[in-house]
């Protein structure tokens, strides 16, 4: 069951009660037609108690009445966040903070890199859920009730998956990791920044290779040693870049383009890689 929000009002008295919630489990459901063309359809709400469901085209513009979204005290726990933040900045104009994002966890805790809401929730839970309208047209109104109740189905398990989540990285350093990763991806979104500049190889492509080599085992290394996705951590093209940019302008300026916690486990190592 849920609540269908559909004017100012309702969405003002809601948002007075969200405003207090500890976390709460967000999805959209957006139409993209470029790459900057961008329209949030409908913004899904689970507060642990009750489900949400908020229509941005019927509320074109809600103003003040979305604060539980850019609360430092609210956690909105999302799947595969990015998308997400662009499509209710696009309603918004916004910027969303503290984010738990379920598919970096995953990856955090070894699990896929690429892992969908749906395949997480039956990794986890052992729930299968409905995928019928995955591509639906959600501009189009009305919404079908197949269409509202798939949408409420992608928050019911978010909050379910954070407290997983949460209880297996708060046993190691991941959850301040997680979080590094989260601040970076948004300074990424909305700063649009890249994480490196593209570098010319600046060696021959043999020795360039032999380096890679030595490097990519490294990340086996570390990867296995501290349970982490390899991709996460290092994929092969962020190898190159930063290789490329250590020997452009040294160890210590590339490391402070990367995250905290990947720079303090690969420092050394490519340190003694490189001498």
């Amino acid at each position: 069951m849920f609540t269908f929000i559909d004017s100012l009002d309702d969405l003002s008295y809601l948002n007075q009660e969200l405003i207090n919630k500890p976390y709460l489990g967000i999805d959209t459901e957006f139409r993209r037609t470029t790459k900057d063309n961008m329209r949030l359809a409908l913004l899904q709400v689970n507060d642990e108690e009750e489900l949400y469901l908020i229509d941005s085209i019927l509320i074109e513009d809600p103003g003040e009445h979305v604060s539980f979204l850019f609360s430092d005290s609210v956690v909105k726990i999302l799947h595969s966040c990015k998308e997400d933040l662009e499509a209710i900045y696009s309603w918004t104009r916004k910027e969303m903070r503290n984010i738990f994002d379920t598919q970096v966890a995953n990856s955090f805790l070894d699990g896929d890199f690429t892992i969908g809401y749906q395949g997480l929730v039956e990794q986890e839970l052992g729930i299968t859920l409905n995928k019928n309208e995955t591509r639906s047209n959600w501009i189009r109104r009305p919404l079908s009730d197949s269409q509202l109740k798939y949408a409420a189905l992608d928050v019911e398990y978010l909050i379910h998956l954070y407290k997983l989540q949460k209880e297996e990285l708060s046993k190691t350093s991941k959850l301040d990791w997680l979080d590094q990763d989260i601040k970076r991806l948004l300074e990424l979104t909305f700063k649009r920044r890249s994480h490196f500049v593209e570098l010319e190889r600046n060696m021959s492509k043999a020795k360039e290779a032999e380096i890679l080599y030595k490097f990519n085992k490294v990340i086996d290394e570390i990867s296995d040693r501290e349970k982490i996705n390899k991709t996460l951590f290092f994929s092969k093209k962020a190898q190159k870049d930063f290789l490329r940019l250590v020997l452009l302008k040294g160890l210590d300026s590339a490391c402070g383009e990367i995250t905290l916690w990947r720079s303090q486990l690969i420092k050394d190592e490519i340190f003694n890689l490189l001498k």
